[in-house]
């Protein structure tokens, strides 16, 4: 079943070669993952840090703005570029995250009310698990009806692409500033700042591609992808994936940690470029933001998505309560509300 966005195809060819048993097995363990305090502790913990890091995003976008306008108001004679194109640029960036209607605030308020919602998904995800009775079943699949109408998937993917845009936005300014700083270094020295940047940008694709190998997997199980997160899940192939990410993140800080070396050493003087250096030791910062608020927007879809589906499920009759699989995924379903729940608040009070 789907959980906060239809898996890709690529996950679902991987879910397909699993057998039957295998699937009920792993769906299981990730029951008793979830069921652990420690888990639902650790999860908090991380949602806690995600919050933390994107109210320090508006300080990281500060900080390059009052580059930009330093090295403007020194040097604008020689880089006027700066004035009048990266500064203006950069404002309408910083105007997309900030403020009450801002990317940040919109996030915060998708946290608060998806929280809630949850507390009603889970009541009826209890009414489906109470059915006895062939008018139980009707009740529920009414109660599934009202929540679907009521909590309709766009909401989530509006807040979802500004993040995505903003991303890619951020992207396209990084290649354009590289161009312009270009015609002012030299070539060397543009070389291996080409060459650091790259270096960052592998790290940051090879970490985005196992986010969504994780995220994939997890939604193939039958999870809300938003538990990838999570630093260790020791549930069949996902750990592996989730190992292969804790590296690239260690090897994306010591890139970012080189390059930062590599402008004190080599080119403390070259003012542009070190304005290039400021601006790229942020954007993975605020990349990876955007990431990860991406995934909590989406957790909004997951109830909708999921209550659609199980009111197919049901349009069988009572038979599909006796499915094993059905079992599980409800039970998988039940025991994602309260991390789910308590890990956004958690994220929402840190904004």
């Amino acid at each position: 079943m789907a959980a906060d966005a239809p898996p890709t195809s690529s996950s679902l060819v991987e879910w397909d070669f699993v057998s039957v048993e295998d699937q009920f097995k792993q769906q299981e363990e990730m029951t008793k993952f979830l069921q652990k305090s420690d888990t639902t502790e650790q999860f908090i913990e991380e949602c806690k840090k995600v919050g933390q890091k994107a109210a320090a995003i508006g300080g990281d976008f500060r900080t390059v703005m009052n580059g930009f306008l330093d090295l403007a108001a020194k040097y604008g004679d020689f880089f006027p570029h700066v004035r009048n194109v990266y500064v203006p640029r950069w404002q309408g960036l910083m105007a997309r995250w900030n403020g009450p209607a801002g990317m940040l605030w919109s996030s915060k308020n998708l946290a608060i009310e998806t929280a809630n919602a949850l507390t009603d998904y889970g009541r009826v995800l209890a009414l489906i698990a109470d059915i006895k009775t062939q008018s139980e079943l009707a009740g529920a699949q009414s109660a599934l009806r009202a929540y679907v109408a009521n909590h309709p998937v766009d909401i989530a993917t509006k807040v979802a692409d500004g993040f995505k845009n903003l991303r890619i936005d951020l992207q396209d300014f990084s290649d354009d500033f590289a161009k312009y700083v270009g015609n002012f270094c030299s070539a060397a020295a543009v070389a291996s700042m080409a060459v650091s940047i790259k270096s960052i940008s592998q790290c940051q694709e090879t970490i985005a591609g196992l986010n969504v190998k994780i995220q994939e997997y997890a939604m193939a199980l039958g999870c809300s992808s938003v538990f990838g997160i999570l630093p260790d899940i020791p549930v069949g192939s996902i750990s592996h994936y989730v190992v292969q990410r804790n590296e690239a993140q260690a090897n994306l800080g010591k890139v970012k940690s080189g390059i930062a070396s590599w402008f004190d050493d080599i080119i403390r003087n070259m003012l542009l470029r070190a304005m290039q250096e400021e601006f790229e030791k942020f954007k993975p910062n605020i990349n990876d933001i955007c990431d990860e608020l991406s995934s909590f927007a989406y957790i909004w879809a997951f109830g909708t998505l999921q209550s659609i589906e199980l009111n197919v499920a049901l349009n069988e009759g009572m038979v599909v309560l006796t499915r094993k699989k059905f079992q599980l995924l409800l039970a998988l379903l039940i025991v994602q509300i309260e991390p789910l729940r308590d890990g956004l608040r958690v994220y929402a009070a840190q904004i």
